[in-house]
């Protein structure tokens, strides 16, 4: 299976957030999430909003860099 990264899928998804855990797999946020102590040393939290099922189904890149500097918003031309 081809490799892509985020940036290939970010015309696809809705409005939100993108971000990848310290982990490797990247979620979709409706609004934007955070890193907050020792609870979420690991991952994004933001009450509940988090859907990473859209992306078990491909085999995306891991975020160069720190995985707290991987959050991305999401937005299109014709929804601003």
């Amino acid at each position: 299976m081809k490799q892509i990264t985020i940036y290939d899928l970010l015309p696809l998804l809705k409005k939100g957030w993108v971000a990848m855990d310290k982990n490797g797999s990247w979620g979709w946020y409706r609004t934007r999430p955070q890193t907050a102590g020792s609870i979420s040393e690991h991952f994004w939290i933001n009450n509940g909003d988090r859907d990473s099922s859209m992306f078990y189904c491909f085999k995306i890149k891991r975020f160069k860099g720190d995985w707290r500097d991987s959050l991305i918003k999401v937005e299109h031309k014709e929804e601003q």
